[in-house]
C-alpha cells in the first residue's frame, strides 16, 4: 500500500470515525434527554401534587373545625360558645381565626371577641360541591381591613385559613390554583395561567407526554386544580448540574466512539487482521503458472499459487505467507489451497489426466504429525494427476519426524520437489535421505546466465547434483529464449517462468495446454 493510499485511508477512517461519533452521541443524546425529561416531568409533578396536597390538608382542618363546632348546641355568640371557640382555633393547625353568624351576620370572633356592631355577611365568591361558601382575598375585619385571607363558612361558623404559609400569592409562580365548579375562580397562584372559559373537558383532557405544561386536580376537592406551566428558567436552574454531567456524558462517548470506531478501522485494515480474516472465510484464491518440457515446449504441469484481494486491495505472498507462520494457520493455510485448486483443476475439461500439479508446503509442517492427513487429496485426485509436494530447503526438513512423513507420503504416490535450490539450506546428505524427484533451480541463477556470473557458473554443477541423484531439475524464472535455449543445451528437462505464461486462472491455463499441444 503506497503513502498516498494510506492517507486516503486515513482519512476516510477518520471520517467514518468522526459519523459514528454524531450517530452515537446523538443515540446518547436521544436517550439521555427522554431520561432527563422523564425525571424532570415527575418532579414537576411530583411539586404539583405537593401544593394540592397542602391545600386538602388545609381544606380539611378547616372542614374538621367547622363541622365539630357545628355539633354543639349553641344558637347565640355566648361566653361560652366563644371559649369553646378559642379552644378549637388552638387544636386547629391552619385556621387562624373563626367567626360566628347568625342571620347571616357576624357576631363575635375569636381574636375580636364581641362585634359591637355585626358585620353583614358578603356575598360568597363560589359554593363548593360540599356546601361550603369560599371568600378568596376577602379583607379581614381582624386587620380594619388592610390584610386579605381565605374565609370558608359551614353552617353558623366561617374560618380564616393560613393559605399564604402553604402556597403563597406571588404573581411571578408558573402555577395556578382555581376552583372550578359552577363558577371558576382563581384562588393562588399565577392567574393568568388558566382561562375563566376552562370546561371540565378541558381539565380532563390528556396533555401531551412530552410537556411540562399539565392540569392536576385534588382527590378529595375534585374541583380544585392547579394548573403548572414550568418556568424553563426556573428548571434550568434546578437541573444545571445534571445538564453539565449530560454535556460532558455527550462529549466523552463522541471522545471514546471516535477512538473505538478509528482503531477498529485501522485494525481492520491491518495486515494481520485482513490474513486473519481472510483465512477464516476463505478468501485466498489460486493461480497456476505452468512449466514446460523444454525440449517438446509442452505445458505438462504447473504450480499452483496462493493470491490474496479483498476490497482493499491485494496482499503480495511476501507479505502474507509470514504472517500465516506468524499465526500459526499453516496447515490450514495449506489445506484450503490445495481443495480450492484440486476442484478448478477438476473441473476443467481441458486439464489432461496425469498433468502435474505441484504444491507448496511450509517446512515447518513436516514436523507434525497433522501433515501425513493428505490422503483427502488422493480421494480428489479423479484425474490422476501427478501431485508434486514442494518444500523449501530447510533444517527442519533435516529432522527425523520430517523425514519419517516425507517417506510415507512418498509411499503414498506424492512425489516432491525441494523448491529454491542452491539458495537455502543445502545439504547433499540431506538430499539423498529426502529422495525427492524434483530439483527447482532458483530464478537468481538464471537471471544471471546472460552476464556470465559466478552464480550462473554454478548450474552445471547443479545439473551434475541432479544426475547424481537421479532427479529431474526445473528451472524457475526463465523470461527469454536466450535463457531457454541455454537451459536446454545444459539438459536441463523443464522450465518454468513468464516465458511460458505468468501465473494465470484455471480457464486460462486450460487454454496454455491446448495452444502446445
Amino acid at each position: 500500500m503506497t503513502r498516498s493510499e494510506q492517507k486516503q485511508y486515513f482519512l476516510a477512517d477518520n471520517l467514518k470515525a468522526i459519523g459514528v461519533s454524531l450517530l452515537s452521541v446523538a443515540a446518547i443524546t436521544v436517550v439521555l434527554a427522554t431520561i432527563m425529561f422523564i425525571f424532570v416531568k415527575e418532579q414537576e409533578e411530583n411539586r404539583a401534587t405537593e401544593i394540592l396536597n397542602n391545600v386538602r390538608i388545609v381544606f380539611r382542618d378547616a372542614e374538621i373545625t367547622l363541622d365539630y363546632l357545628n355539633t354543639l348546641p349553641y344558637e347565640k355568640c355566648t361566653i361560652e360558645n366563644l371559649s369553646e371557640m378559642r379552644k378549637t382555633l388552638f387544636r386547629s393547625r391552619f385556621v387562624k381565626e373563626i367567626g360566628f353568624y347568625e342571620d347571616g351576620e357576624l357576631l363575635c370572633s375569636t381574636y375580636l371577641g364581641f362585634l359591637e356592631e355585626p358585620v353583614q355577611e358578603a356575598t360568597p365568591d363560589f359554593y363548593t360541591q360540599l356546601g361550603d361558601a369560599f371568600w378568596i382575598n376577602t379583607p379581614l375585619q381582624l386587620f380594619d381591613k388592610q390584610a386579605t385571607g381565605t374565609i370558608v363558612k359551614r353552617g353558623k361558623y366561617n374560618a380564616v385559613l393560613d393559605m399564604d404559609g402553604v402556597i403563597g400569592y406571588s404573581f411571578t409562580q408558573d402555577w395556578q390554583l382555581f376552583y372550578n365548579g359552577d363558577t371558576f375562580y382563581h384562588m393562588a397562584g399565577n392567574p393568568g395561567l388558566v382561562d375563566a372559559t376552562l370546561s371540565q373537558q378541558d381539565i380532563h383532557e390528556r396533555t401531551s407526554y412530552f410537556s411540562l405544561q399539565f392540569i392536576k386536580c385534588d382527590e378529595r376537592y375534585t374541583n380544585t386544580c392547579l394548573k403548572v406551566r414550568s418556568d424553563n428558567g426556573r428548571v434550568l436552574d434546578i437541573h444545571m448540574g445534571k445538564l453539565v454531567l449530560f454535556v460532558c456524558v455527550m462529549l466523552m462517548t463522541a471522545a471514546l466512539t471516535h477512538m473505538l470506531t478509528f482503531n477498529y478501522l485501522r485494525r481492520r485494515r491491518s495486515l494481520e487482521s485482513r490474513v486473519s480474516k481472510g483465512l477464516k472465510e476463505h478468501r485466498f484464491f489460486c493461480l497456476y503458472q505452468p512449466f514446460v518440457d523444454l525440449n517438446t515446449g509442452k505445458v505438462i504441469g504447473c504450480e499452483v499459487l496462493s493470491r490474496f484481494e479483498d476490497e482493499f486491495g491485494p496482499i503480495y505472498p511476501d507479505e502474507f505467507i509470514p504472517q500465516v507462520k506468524e499465526q500459526e494457520m499453516t496447515w490450514e493455510f495449506t489445506i484450503d489451497m490445495i481443495t480450492t485448486a484440486m476442484n478448478e483443476l477438476n473441473s476443467n475439461d481441458d486439464i489432461p489426466e496425469g498433468f502435474k500439479v505441484s504444491f507448496n508446503l511450509f517446512p515447518f509442517d513436516f514436523t507434525r504429525e497433522g501433515c501425513l492427513d493428505l490422503d483427502f487429496v488422493l480421494e480428489m485426485n479423479v484425474k490422476n494427476f501427478k501431485l508434486v509436494l514442494e518444500i523449501t530447503e530447510d533444517e527442519q526438513i533435516a529432522t527425523h519426524s520430517a523425514v519419517k512423513h516425507i517417506k510415507s507420503l512418498k509411499s503414498k504416490g506424492f512425489l516432491f520437489a525441494i523448491d529454491d535450490f542452491g539458495v537455502g539450506y543445502s545439504n547433499l546428505s540431506q538430499l539423498k535421505t529426502l529422495n525427492c524427484d524434483y530439483l527447482k533451480i532458483d530464478r537468481s541463477f538464471v537471471m544471471d546466465m546472460e552476464d556470465n556470473s559466478i552464480r550462473s557458473s554454478l548450474i552445471p554443477h547443479i545439473v551434475s547434483i541432479a544426475d547424481g541423484l537421479n532427479v529431474d531439475l526445473i528451472a524457475e524464472g526463465v523470461e527469454n529464449s536466450d535463457q531457454c535455449s541455454e537451459l536446454k543445451s545444459l539438459t536441463i528437462g523443464y522450465g518454468q517462468g513468464w516465458l511460458f505464461g505468468k501465473p494465470q486462472s484455471a480457464e486460462s491455463l486450460g487454454k496454455c495446454v491446448l495452444d502446445t499441444m
